[in-house]
């Protein structure tokens, strides 16, 4: 019982925003994407990455809708009060790799293998150049071009798409291992989210002070430190990568250390109820609201009312598709050799393995293949069109009995494969 008496608001916070991605991720893991907002849809950095596109082309990047940015402005506004709350509270990835350093210190690797202090200061920049090569790519290229670098995008995909994430699933494997080890590595050097909220922090309100008079200098706040900064010699703490999680002020042994807003100091108990007021009470209410969205009425079907075939995604229906392009189930049957009673409600991923169909590469199809053939459909389709009615006004010598192959006539069918045709018989 006094082990749930130590456990802090932060810690219940973490823990609870890390199950719900997790659930969300599984839920459009297993129900798809018109059924199920994809992970993107809930990270505030998409309101980043999408801010240029929306303001000069009028329009979102995929993945990215409206409720991205109200997560960014409830994170924007709570920064300036209180620092960067999202990154000490509300970051899963974060919360991970927290999480790995005390299990390291369990496994007994207590002491922190970091960079020396001098190239440290340095390798902090790094992330900012980061978020600027992220936020120009994605806006000149008109898409989430960190996705598939994104660690915490391949985490939350959980062994899917490797191929196409093949790059950040091996960063968040040297995330993993690094963080037995170091503290939140990541979070310091190269996260592009960081590195925006480390600019709005240097703005904040928010710090913390350290009394000179009662302190012992021994060291605790920059043991505890998940930042990795140096606290026990500065009198104020307003770094850019201080992430407001409070472990130097709960762990210090003579209470020298206290949260400041204008200058003035506050309480823990404040400071936390500023955080419920400003971020928890917003976020409980914003998707109940009609401006949150979280994906846009069709995947395939942009704004303008155009289909872009390469928005088309294995978690895609077959009817959904067919309902989309317009594109006749029949056609889908004659192209991939589909059985004639075909579950239409299988995802495009599913239906090579199900009925064993198999392309010219001699494996499964896949969602590319589907693709392919809309996309030629599409190009092509009055063409084909035209084709099938022109076969279907061929002259047909039905009154000819027992018509050998290949016959004469335009509509010539050999169902039961003996060489005659059907109709004649």
């Amino acid at each position: 019982m006094n082990y749930f008496k130590k456990i802090s608001l932060r810690t219940i916070i973490q823990f609870s925003i890390v199950i719900l991605v997790v659930v969300l991720s599984l839920i459009h893991q297993k129900l798809g994407v018109e059924k199920a907002a994809p992970v993107d849809a809930y990270c505030p950095f998409g309101a980043i990455e999408s801010l240029f596109t929306l303001i000069f082309k009028g329009e979102f990047l995929k993945r990215i809708f409206t409720s991205s940015f109200i997560l960014m402005g409830i994170f924007f506004l709570a920064t300036l009060f209180l620092g960067r709350v999202f990154c000490g509270y509300f970051c899963p990835l974060g919360a991970i790799q927290e999480w790995l350093r005390k299990l390291g210190r369990l496994m007994g690797i207590k002491k922190d293998l970091e960079i020396p202090e001098k190239f440290d200061k340095y390798f902090r920049y790094i992330k900012y150049a980061v978020l600027a090569l992220v936020v120009y790519y994605s806006f000149y290229l008109g898409d989430l071009i960190f996705r598939n670098y994104d660690p915490y995008s391949s985490l939350m995909h959980f062994g899917a798409e490797l191929e196409e994430k093949i790059f950040g699933y091996s960063i968040l494997a040297i995330i993993v291992i690094i963080s037995l080890f170091s503290k939140s590595l990541w979070c310091r050097y190269f996260c592009p989210l960081g590195a925006f909220f480390g600019i709005i922090k240097k703005l904040s309100f928010f710090s913390i002070k350290r009394d000179n008079k009662t302190c012992i200098s021994c060291g605790i706040c920059d043991n505890v430190c998940p930042a990795n900064l140096k606290i026990q010699n500065v009198d104020v703490i307003n770094h850019a990568d201080c992430i407001s999680c409070g472990n130097c002020v709960t762990h210090c042994p003579k209470s020298s250390l206290s949260y400041r807003i204008l200058k003035k100091p506050i309480s823990k108990k404040i400071f936390l109820a500023i955080l419920i007021m400003l971020v928890i009470i917003p976020l409980a209410i914003a998707p109940y609201t009609s401006f949150w969205k979280t994906k846009p009425e069709s995947n395939i079907v942009n704004f303008k009312g155009e289909i872009n075939v390469a928005d088309i995604r294995g978690s895609n229906t077959l009817q959904y598709v067919i309902d989309v392009t317009k594109i006749p189930l029949e056609e889908f049957k004659s192209e991939f050799n589909m059985p004639k009673n075909v579950d239409t409600s299988l995802k495009l991923k599913e239906i090579g393995s199900v009925y064993n169909l198999i392309n010219e590469n001699s494996e499964n199809i896949d969602t590319e293949d589907f693709r392919k053939f809309i996309e030629y459909y599409i190009a092509n389709g009055s063409k084909i069109k035209q084709e099938e009615a022109n076969h279907l006004q061929s002259k047909c010598p039905f009154e000819e009995e027992n018509c050998e192959f290949p016959g004469k006539c335009g509509r010539y069918t050999d169902s039961n494969k003996d060489k005659l045709c059907d109709y004649s018989q």
